[in-house]
């Protein structure tokens, strides 16, 4: 099992590497100079290069990128450009909330996909699996931007049920103010989800009920409440690892949805920073999902791993 863990973390570091090198040069592309957002628009030439060479803008790009590769390895993510704090403490308060929005996420999507597949399984001709089956490939064709528009309308404009933006009113409202600001991002986060897992565990559970001993079972006049406890035993391996595969996917999809309800996670800084061409900011917030991702990936490999040993042995 030691083994297995270790091969799987040298893995990362080519991947880690890639993204760091993807993300660096996709923001040196990107319209927009750094150097506007701190000084004045009358400024000139030589106040420009002066702060361009306090920023190491003057250096060639691949010295810049193992200058900042080595102030990212030693843990040092920079100061931001535009606000002149350092990034790392913009940052971690920012990932909490993602954190806590993509976990709500993550639960509720399991959730309804495991009570909607599993019926789905049993009943795979009745006409609710039918329909099941339709909203679970409406869900994952809708992105979860336009899902976000769509609740705000109906819940928060036209009912008035729940906020639309924030993470807490005014002044703070506690805990069950806090759970009322996230239903909405969470549902809107989690409906693409929700299909994929509907769909996977519809799929898993019907592959278990074909196996010899399912029949068995039933044969013995074995209770429908312990068979579907063997069922769900035999599937839970495949379940457990797409759906943490399914919460990484949540993490990288959430920038946008935390966008749209102003969420004060990570998705909101990056699009801050964005708009600030704050290039620290924006490196190092993408290198912080891709990291998350990345780790998620390892958890999920070695909880599979450990559940079943064909895994290790492959």
């Amino acid at each position: 099992m030691a083994s297995f863990v270790w091969k799987r973390i040298l893995l990362m570091i080519p991947t880690l590497l890639g993204v760091s090198i993807v993300v660096f040069l996709m923001l040196k592309i990107v319209p927009g100079d750094p150097v506007n957002a701190i000084v004045p628009p009358d400024a000139s030439e030589s106040e420009r290069a002066l702060v361009r060479a306090q920023l190491g803008l003057d250096k060639p790009m691949a010295v810049q990128y193992v200058y900042w590769l080595g102030n990212v390895v030693q843990g040092d993510l920079g100061d931001s450009v535009a606000r002149r704090l350092p990034v790392t403490d913009m940052l971690l308060p920012a990932f909490k909330n993602t954190l806590l929005l993509t976990a709500a996420a993550a639960l509720a999507s399991f959730i309804v996909a495991l009570i909607v597949g599993v019926y789905s399984a049993y009943r795979p001709k009745s006409m609710l699996a039918s329909l099941f089956n339709g909203l679970s490939l409406a869900s994952i064709g809708l992105p979860n931007f336009w899902a976000a528009l769509i609740l705000i309308g109906v819940f928060s404009v036209t009912l008035g049920w729940l906020p639309s933006s924030g993470m807490s009113k005014v002044g703070g409202g506690g805990f069950g103010d806090t759970i009322n600001h996230l239903i909405l991002p969470a549902a809107a986060t989690a409906l693409a989800s929700v299909g994929v897992l509907t769909r996977m565990v519809r799929s898993t559970v019907s592959g278990v009920l074909q196996q010899d001993y399912i029949f068995a079972l039933k044969a013995k006049g074995v209770r429908p409440f312990t068979i579907l406890r063997h069922v769900l035993r035999g599937g839970l391996p495949t379940i457990l690892n797409v759906t943490g595969l399914q919460f990484g996917a949540l993490l990288a999809s959430s920038v946008l949805v935390e966008t749209v309800f102003s969420w004060p996670g990570v998705g909101q800084v990056i699009y801050q920073a964005i708009g600030q061409r704050d290039f620290p900011v924006v490196q190092a917030g993408v290198l912080f999902i891709a990291v998350a991702f990345v780790l998620l990936n390892l958890i999920v490999d070695a909880v599979h791993a450990a559940m079943d040993p064909r895994v290790r042995q492959a």
